[in-house]
């Protein structure tokens, strides 16, 4: 349940989720109050049932006394029906309390995800983040993670043009992940300051400015529910069913849609269950297509797939890109080498900005460590 939380922030989906929540536990009290009725009834059934056996038992039990069968006295029917008894009760109670330790079980592993997720932010007396062209600016921006020892991101400058591709590359730890979070407003800055449009980020209400954003991460999560609902999740309204089309054949997945017995109306499972990690992913981007988002946040969005599932979703991400300010961190050069300015991080510090070619050209560290070593085409 937790892992759901990040994605639906980062596309201001709470109030959705939200409601969809509400309809699950208003058809979880409905299935809970038929399930206690059956409870009820198997209990009175079970308790009838071995009563009648107890009945059963003790009078035979008192023919054979009565008879002096066995050497049965009557003091050991007394003894019979009191253990039988004590036997029923126990059982019946066992047979009541069997769900009801099950359901319990289950409520605590939920609770306890939630009471161990991290706070949620507060947005409420904020700024609406208005219109958003997807111009940001790092002015010295700093963060360390609670408890930690050393800042996961320092001294970050950076300009951002609206429409501009930025690759970050870095080694483990350089902080690229920390700058998409800081991004996606799941992080605030400890030091500096992070403008969008030229509004401190700080002041205003992430859930307005999110509306705007896309996050595509390496490992796409999908809802339970059809791929309809999956591509149109968050939307205001009623999408058309043209637009879904568009986006999934923008998002090279129309084709393997269209071969599933429902078509849109298929069914993906928990998490999408039933489809591919690539197949995922390219529903994923249809999901980005149909928002048409201005800030566009790629998190290693191809480095779990296979080559043929990589090449169809980098193209639908190609075209997803067009237009859009775009925050990108790969590990493959064919993902990077496109992008208008290429960061490289290390240690939570901006080394070096470029295009790829001009990177490649100077002698820092993008040249002769990072590109040779950690990059493939």
């Amino acid at each position: 349940m937790s892992t759901l939380i990040p994605i639906t922030r980062a596309h201001a989906l709470e109030r959705t989720a939200q409601r969809r929540v509400d309809s699950s536990l208003q058809r979880v009290l409905t299935a809970g109050f038929r399930l206690d009725m059956l409870g009820g009834r198997f209990g009175a059934l079970s308790w009838i049932l071995l009563n009648v056996m107890a009945v059963a038992f003790l009078s035979g039990s008192a023919l054979v006394a009565y008879y002096g069968l066995f050497g049965i006295s009557p003091g050991d029917v007394v003894m019979i029906s009191t253990f039988f008894t004590g036997l029923t009760a126990s059982l019946t109670a066992l047979l009541n309390l069997m769900p009801i330790v099950s359901r319990g079980l289950e409520s605590v592993r939920s609770v306890g995800e939630v009471l161990q997720a991290p706070d949620l932010e507060v947005n409420e007396g904020k700024t609406d983040a208005g219109e958003v062209t997807g111009s940001f600016t790092f002015d010295a921006v700093g963060f360390r993670y609670p408890d930690a020892a050393e800042h996961s991101v320092r001294d970050f400058s950076l300009s951002v043009r609206a429409g501009e591709t930025v690759a970050l590359v870095g080694g483990s730890g350089a902080g690229k992940s920390t700058v998409l979070n800081l991004v996606i407003g799941f992080i605030r800055p400890t030091a500096g300051r992070i403008l969008l449009d030229g509004e401190d980020i700080a002041g205003l209400d992430l859930r307005t400015y999110r509306k705007f954003l896309s996050v595509v991460p390496q490992e796409s999560i999908l809802f339970e529910g059809s791929i309809r609902e999956n591509v149109s999740y968050g939307m205001d309204g009623e999408v058309p069913d043209e637009r879904i089309r568009e986006a999934l054949a923008a998002a090279n997945a129309l084709e393997f849609v269209d071969r599933m017995p429902q078509g849109v109306e298929t069914v993906v499972g928990a998490r999408g269950a039933r489809l591919s990690g690539g197949q995922k992913q390219r529903l994923a981007i249809a999901r980005a297509l149909v928002r048409d988002p201005k800030v566009l946040v790629l998190d290693e969005a191809t480095s779990a797939l296979d080559n043929q599932s990589e090449a169809l979703v980098q193209e639908a991400l190609e075209r997803l890109m067009r237009g859009r300010t775009v925050f990108v961190v790969a590990h493959r050069l064919s993902t990077i080498q496109h992008a208008d300015r290429i960061v490289v991080m290390d240690r939570g510090r901006l080394v070096e900005v470029g295009t790829h070619e001009e990177l490649l050209a100077g002698t820092g560290p993008y040249a002769t460590t990072l590109q040779p070593r950690a990059y493939s085409r």
